[in-house]
């Protein structure tokens, strides 16, 4: 890989890094990775112009072209894109997600993502059929599975029930937001176009495998400069709902990532979870009165311990 950089971007560099398919590396003073492209090459160049455009309003992340000028480099019958790095602190800020949703966003529809409830209900599917082929070498994924699918269909009804009842607003536009928020949030091979509660779900449900104690009260003050319809409020309560931590550690378990010990830490935690999210079903519902989920309901009254937010 050393040769291939060197001819195709005329970068000197020293320690080049292996982290699963991509490669880490430094060139004068600057952080470089070399990133194996999983995605559809046929929305390559709108990725590209979108990075040009955000680089007008903020320091994202840039995609370096090579000495042909093309965006992308194949290297053994993959495509790989060369990324200059800017973000030195990995730390995921609320802030920054709410003022990534502020930039106006240009027309492309290929970076465009809807229907959830469609999405995750063939990734259900698919979890199931592959689940069913693998139950006796994954026994703790096999324990847990049935759960997690349960957690997310209830996510699924939540979606559809929302747009049947509801209608979206001018608050509901698409907005620059994440494929993952384990990812740089300038990585341009990360940015896509949806719902503002798409990112902010996500930091919800990590702020509870964070440990964060002032998750409500960074919330006070994003929704203090962020406007919600009702139909907002519940597509945000839906996809809290869904599982997506869960089923991101089964895939990197299947895919050979991750040891499946690691599910110990969600399975041990279930019930802190359900408390937590019964307490952020009660702060969203401050905002918009918003349907119950029975069981979390009952689970919340039952658990007998002390929820600790700002209403």
């Amino acid at each position: 890989m050393e040769n291939i950089l060197s001819f195709y971007y005329n970068l000197k560099f020293d320690n080049l890094k292996n982290i699963d398919d991509d490669y880490y590396f430094f060139s004068n003073g600057n952080m470089y990775v070399f990133k194996l492209f999983h995605g559809n090459p046929d929305n390559i160049r709108d990725i590209y112009n979108l990075n040009l455009y955000m680089a007008n309003y903020v320091n994202v992340d840039r995609i370096i072209l090579n000495k042909d000028n093309n965006i992308v480099t194949a290297v053994n019958n993959s495509l790989y894109i060369l990324i200059l790095t800017i973000e030195k602190n990995k730390k995921i800020r609320l802030s920054t997600i709410s003022n990534l949703s502020l930039i106006k966003i240009p027309n492309i529809k290929s970076l465009e993502r809807n229907s959830w409830e469609i999405l995750w209900g063939n990734l259900v599917d698919y979890y199931e059929t592959q689940i069913g082929q693998n139950e006796k070498k994954y026994p703790l994924i096999r324990e847990s599975f049935d759960y997690y699918v349960g957690m997310a269909e209830n996510a699924i009804s939540y979606v559809v029930n929302t747009k049947r009842e509801t209608t979206p607003d001018e608050n509901d536009s698409k907005v620059i937001a994440h494929n993952n928020l384990y990812c740089s949030l300038f990585d341009p091979l990360n940015i896509i176009f949806d719902h503002k509660s798409r990112d902010l779900a996500e930091y919800i449900k990590l702020s509870f495998f964070n440990n964060d104690e002032d998750i409500f009260e960074k919330l006070d003050e994003y929704f203090y400069y962020n406007k919600f319809s009702l139909y907002g409020i519940r597509i945000l309560f839906a996809r809290i709902l869904y599982p997506s931590f869960y089923f991101k550690l089964y895939d990197e378990i299947i895919r050979g990532k991750k040891d499946e010990k690691e599910l110990n830490y969600i399975i041990n935690n279930v019930d802190r979870y359900e408390i937590f999210l019964y307490s952020v079903y009660l702060y969203l519902n401050k905002y918009y009165s918003i349907p119950e989920i029975e069981w979390l309901k009952k689970r919340g009254f039952d658990s007998r311990l002390d929820i600790n937010f700002h209403l």
